[in-house]
């Protein structure tokens, strides 16, 4: 898991547990990826609607 957190994050699981910083950058990513996904899922609906 270490290992594939490194590849996407850039940094290691135990790094990212002794460092504020490094968990609020990643929070921050989670977050825009999460509100990306969304507002794709809406549009996709919309058009679902659409016939």
């Amino acid at each position: 898991m270490d290992h594939a957190f490194r590849g996407v994050h850039g940094f290691g699981y135990d790094e990212l547990r002794n460092s504020q910083r490094l968990r609020a950058k990643v929070e921050k990513r989670r977050q825009a990826d999460h509100e990306k996904s969304m507002q794709l899922a809406a549009k996709l609906d919309a058009r679902a609607f659409r016939g």
